[in-house]
């Protein structure tokens, strides 16, 4: 395996493995194209030989020396034999030579049969009509033995095919399982063996000896980590981490764990335990201060027919693009978040339902605007959208979702892509 980047190393045995499938797959192609055509001539040859009985038939049947006896059904199947001789598949020489003495054959029967039926031998003593129509037959048993010649070459040439093309193929087989094996393993050695490495140098780290990593296979990718890590053992042991900076790296560390506790890894806005949080302090604030407080819950139109025909890869694209819209069409002090599969909540602060409703309208016509591509083809989706306004009937979050909730399945009831505002009667 030559040297260089890991990568390089992955691309060289990619392509080999592609090279290996081709040649594989041409072998296999290329034998059964051989056998195939080994079959063709054993079906020619047997279609000789009926045709040739048909012949022999048709002469012990009939009285070829009977004034009323029509040469018309002979000389269509002669005429059969002659295209049949003419339109053969691509022999081998052996076979060519049977072929050529099957059509030296067969010109000798026309003429010998255009001789007997000449005037039906009025002239001829029967001795002589039965010595030609012996030879008759005997012409027609020479072409028949030849095409039994031709057969027996050809089931010969059929049986060697197959077990020379088997052989070809099992070997060609053979040697690419054992390179893809080979390139396979090299590969696997070079990676468990530079971890082992980079993990035997962790560890001697942790025991307070800071030694360089020296590796036995160099690579572009592990070389960079070795250049990190050996740069890190140098400031290491040169000086030691204050106490104030392992608490800075402490807290950014627990603010980034915290920021991923509250995000949705897929869509990144706010995820439900997030969304819960801030609609609590949000519903607190609105009830201890007077304040409005709307809530907009979207659901996506057909969803999973979209999974089902585009695939669920898509279906992620399609989420991001939503939360992009959506954030793009939101207030500063607006809150998105994702309340489970394809629907989203937002809430908004400070703002009363026609507020609300002028942002979901915002979001349909700027989403139908801005569609997203799949191969060449532009998608567009809708929303359902539910709109509902803290009232005093709503003593807790819960309500104020359900009711909200409610208001998304009247849009999606009453045609979808629709905004359906709960009105006061209809609350929880």
């Amino acid at each position: 395996m030559m040297n260089g980047s890991l990568s390089q190393r992955i691309y060289f045995f990619t392509l080999s493995c592609c090279v290996l499938f081709a040649t594989i797959l041409g072998s296999v192609i290329w034998s059964s194209q051989t056998v195939e055509l080994a079959f063709a001539r054993d079906s020619y040859a047997q279609q000789v030989d009926n045709q040739t009985n048909s012949l022999k038939q048709l002469v012990i049947s009939d009285n070829i020396y009977s004034s009323s006896y029509s040469v018309s059904h002979w000389q269509s199947l002669q005429k059969k034999l002659t295209r049949l001789l003419k339109s053969s598949p691509k022999l081998t020489p052996s076979q060519q030579t049977v072929q050529n003495s099957i059509k030296s054959q067969n010109e000798n029967l026309k003429r010998l049969f255009s001789q007997i039926t000449k005037n039906k031998l009025k002239n001829a003593s029967a001795a002589i009509k039965v010595h030609l129509k012996a030879r008759l037959m005997m012409q027609l048993e020479a072409i028949r033995s030849d095409s039994l010649q031709l057969s027996s070459i050809a089931h010969t040439d059929i049986h060697n095919t197959i077990k020379h093309e088997a052989f070809f193929i099992i070997a060609v087989s053979g040697v690419s399982i054992v390179a893809l094996l080979f390139g396979s393993f090299t590969l696997m050695h070079i990676v468990r063996k530079s971890l082992d490495e980079v993990k035997r140098a962790f560890k001697q780290n942790h025991s307070g000896h800071f030694q360089k990593i020296h590796l036995s296979h160099p690579s572009d990718e592990f070389d960079s980590i070795v250049k990190a890590f050996n740069g890190m053992n140098d400031k290491l042991s040169e000086t030691t981490v204050s106490l104030a900076v392992m608490k800075k790296v402490v807290e950014e560390r627990t603010h980034i764990l915290e920021q991923l506790s509250n995000t949705d890894p897929l869509t990144k806005v706010a995820n439900r335990r997030a969304l819960f949080e801030r609609a609590s302090m949000e519903f607190s604030r609105a009830i201890r201060s007077k304040n409005k407080l709307t809530l907009l819950l979207l659901d996506c139109d057909f969803f999973k027919r979209i999974n089902d025909e585009f695939g669920h890869l898509f279906g992620d694209e399609l989420l991001i693009h939503i939360c992009n819209i959506c954030g793009q069409e939101i207030r500063d002090i607006d809150f998105l978040a994702r309340y489970g599969g394809e629907e989203f909540i937002i809430i908004l602060p400070n703002c009363d339902i026609k507020g609300g409703i002028e942002t979901a309208n915002r979001i349909q016509h700027s989403l139908a605007c801005h569609c997203i591509a799949m191969k060449d083809k532009e998608i567009c989706v809708t929303l359902s959208i539910g709109v509902c306004m803290l009232s005093e009937q709503h003593k807790d979050l819960e309500q104020l979702i359900n009711d909200t909730d409610k208001a998304m399945y009247q849009a999606k009831e009453n045609g979808r892509n629709r905004i359906e505002v709960l009105t006061p009667p209809n609350l929880h």
